[in-house]
């Protein structure tokens, strides 16, 4: 029989799909969170009516998890365009996307000079072959690193121009050493699905999931330690990382738009990159009932945040003729996503019997995605005899 006394420490995603699925097994544990509130890396704090994601995020809706725990009709989802906007260096700005997804990115896309006409080419061929991949066969690759793989198709320019600042924004690390297993997963994933906003930001994905724990027992503001744990219950659910874990950081900083422009109304569907900067990698624009919020986001975390805010103030301005008004909300974080030498799709199975069970996506592979598949295999493992 399955041990009936489950300890799960720590409340992010990878916590909370472990009690579910623990739930529905009939079996009811005790979640210890050492802050005051559920939910990890994933936050949201509010300025008016408008959500402040704690990092910038998208959920991307093809991740199989996320169709089978999310009800996403209820997150009522702010869809992104299958493209970007690419503010130069030399103060063009170019459109680029995915034509046969949005045709209103043809023209743009076949004007843009940050990609030649081969890159334009191989790319439209990357994305049959990706999205026809299975995901096993994605992870069953040989690996290298993702920036070897782009050089080996493209020109350096659209690598720089494109590639660097959209994946390198989603990996939060510029040159694209991120396995390219990782890149073609979330290559794939953009190819089938969508990247898009809950309307309450992300924290609505963790209020969705937390609303189904019926039975077990969550006690906040406990910081309990895994020998602890186990002096009270039978088995236990770890989900923190090691000290000695590494992680990729980033800022972001929000600024009160209060100047219209002839982006800020595109730039709610799309985003806005910024190829070969020193401050800022890309800006979103988030609109509300009485006031429109600035999105900019920086790569890594900086020593002197001040002079970092206003070297992004002085490149959007440049760039883009957007003008940030005042600063209403500033995330440094340190730890926001696991930096990962090996990524794998499943956990190690060794050690099954053992009575610490750890989880999280940092044993896999950074993502929303991770997070919600280690939980569920926790649970299984803490299940069985």
């Amino acid at each position: 029989m399955p041990s009936s006394d489950i300890a799960i420490l720590g409340g992010g995603i990878s916590g909370i799909i472990a009690a579910l699925e623990l739930e529905a097994r009939g079996v009811f544990p005790t979640l210890y969170e050492s802050s005051g509130r559920l939910g990890g890396r994933v936050k949201t704090d509010f300025f008016d009516d408008i959500p402040l994601d704690h990092g910038f995020q998208v959920l991307l809706t093809a991740y199989p998890e996320v169709i089978k725990y999310l009800d996403l009709s209820v997150l009522e989802l702010n869809y992104f365009k299958p493209g970007a906007y690419i503010f130069r260096k030399d103060g063009k700005v170019e459109l680029i996307g995915d034509a046969f997804r949005d045709p209103s990115f043809l023209w743009p896309t076949i004007k843009a000079n940050s990609a030649g006409l081969l890159d334009k080419v191989k790319l439209l061929g990357e994305q049959r072959r990706i999205s026809a991949l299975s995901v096993d066969e994605i992870f069953n690759q040989i690996d290298r690193p993702t920036i070897d793989s782009l050089h080996s198709k493209y020109s350096r320019r659209f690598i720089n121009q494109f590639f660097k600042p959209f994946y390198g924004g989603i990996f939060l690390e510029k040159q694209l050493k991120t396995t390219v297993i990782q890149f073609e997963f979330v290559f794939h994933m953009f190819a089938k699905g969508y990247a898009a906003m809950p309307k309450r930001g992300m924290q609505a994905v963790i209020d969705q999931l937390c609303e189904k724990l019926t039975k077990t027992k969550v006690l906040l503001n406990q910081k309990v330690t895994i020998e602890e744990a186990l002096n009270r219950h039978d088995k236990v659910i770890q989900t923190f990382a090691e000290k000695d874990q590494k992680w990729h950081g980033t800022e972001v900083f929000y600024f009160e738009l209060p100047n219209t422009s002839k982006y800020s109304d595109i730039l709610q569907h799309v985003i806005g990159l910024f190829p070969d900067s020193n401050s800022v990698n890309s800006i979103h624009v988030l609109k509300g009932r009485n006031t429109s919020i600035l999105s900019a986001t920086a790569i890594g975390v900086s020593e002197d945040s001040e002079r970092l805010e206003m070297s992004i103030r002085e490149e959007i301005k440049m760039r883009s003729g957007i003008e940030p008004g005042k600063l209403v909300k500033h995330f440094k974080i340190e730890k926001a996503l696991p930096v990962i030498s090996e990524i794998r799709l499943k956990p190690d199975s060794s050690n099954a019997d053992s009575a610490v069970i750890w989880s999280g996506d940092y044993l896999l592979y950074p993502s929303l995605n991770a997070a919600m598949s280690s939980g569920r295999n926790a649970a299984e493992k803490a299940l069985q005899a």
